[in-house]
């Protein structure tokens, strides 16, 4: 019993840094107070003042005005958000490839003063409700495919970051890109 309990708290400890996928850093609940403003200030196309946004970058247009560390930055904040779907949307009818792909950067400010980012990602994803798919690639040739992708709100320093309420993970098979 000693070795079974021993390998489980090892596990765990392990495990447990990547089941957990928002964080709040140093000011993070004041972070999370501004994102829910820019939220409610945004939620048209445009923006009520002091709030404005950027869009900087977008993985669909190949367009990039964030620097290369900053991009492997927020890639890495993605791939940690995305680890959660083991526990959620993964756990039902859908697999997904793993592969952790950036899609969309956009910096909020306030008073032109930078607030913090919204990253989209979204990793490919199949839907195995309907398909005789038995855990292995081959059968996942039936599957309707599509990607699961989620949004979420970073802190400038990188150390608060969380999953935006309103798009948590979702698969949709139209976004096959």
């Amino acid at each position: 019993m000693g070795v079974k309990f021993f390998a489980a708290v090892v596990l765990s400890v392990l495990v447990s840094p990547f089941a957990m996928a928002d964080k709040m850093g140093p000011q993070g609940d004041k972070f999370y107070e501004e994102a829910a403003h820019f939220t409610n200030a945004c939620s048209d196309k445009t923006c009520k003042a002091p709030y404005s946004f950027a869009v900087l970058y977008n993985q669909k247009t190949k367009s990039t005005k964030l620097p290369a560390v900053l991009k492997d930055q927020l890639k890495k904040v993605a791939w940690e958000q995305a680890q959660i779907w083991g526990d959620t949307i993964l756990e039902g009818d859908y697999t997904s490839s793993g592969y952790t792909r950036l899609d969309l950067v956009t910096a909020f400010y306030k008073d032109q003063k930078l607030v913090g980012y919204t990253i989209q990602y979204s990793e490919k994803a199949w839907y195995t409700g309907e398909c005789d798919y038995d855990g292995t690639r081959d059968t996942l040739k039936g599957c309707q495919e599509g990607r699961i992708s989620e949004v979420s709100y970073v802190s400038p320093d990188l150390k608060t970051f969380f999953t935006d309420e309103d798009k948590h993970a979702d698969f949709a098979s139209e976004e096959i890109l």
